[in-house]
């Protein structure tokens, strides 16, 4: 995640059969969140849906304008057994709903529609072409 300079990355994007994430992301006033979530479940997002940037570790060097709730809670247990409750608002609220979909099998990428999402196709298919 740090040599990507990824502010969240969830255990199946590293091949590992857990619902588990970790996540170093800062909110947008600039606290950083630093932590991680077992067995986690979206319990809230709401607020303001807004379109922003959004990359993956999954899909290096591409990006597209993904909405998102601009609020988010995440309810789940630490690596002690004990439970968790994290809120997040503005890109940590964005940072909790990605890695959220990760461990249900989507990408942003799943997310995107119209212009964009051919967009983001035709970048893939280069991308695949290139290597």
């Amino acid at each position: 995640m740090y040599a990507a300079q990824g502010v969240g990355l969830a255990a199946n994007q590293v091949g590992e059969a857990l619902r588990v994430f970790v996540y170093d992301c800062p909110d947008d006033e600039d606290v950083r969140h630093v932590g991680h979530v077992v067995n986690p479940r979206l319990v809230e997002a709401d607020g303001i849906v807004l379109r922003g940037p959004e990359g993956c570790l999954s899909l290096p060097g591409l990006e597209a304008g993904t909405e998102r709730y601009d609020h988010a809670v995440v309810e789940g247990y630490t690596a002690t057994g004990d439970r968790v409750r994290v809120h997040g608002t503005g890109f940590f609220a964005r940072c909790l709903q990605h890695e959220c979909d990760h461990l249900d099998g989507m990408v942003y990428a799943d997310r995107v529609e119209g212009w964009r999402k051919r967009r983001l196709t035709r970048q893939v298919a280069r991308a695949s072409w290139s290597r």
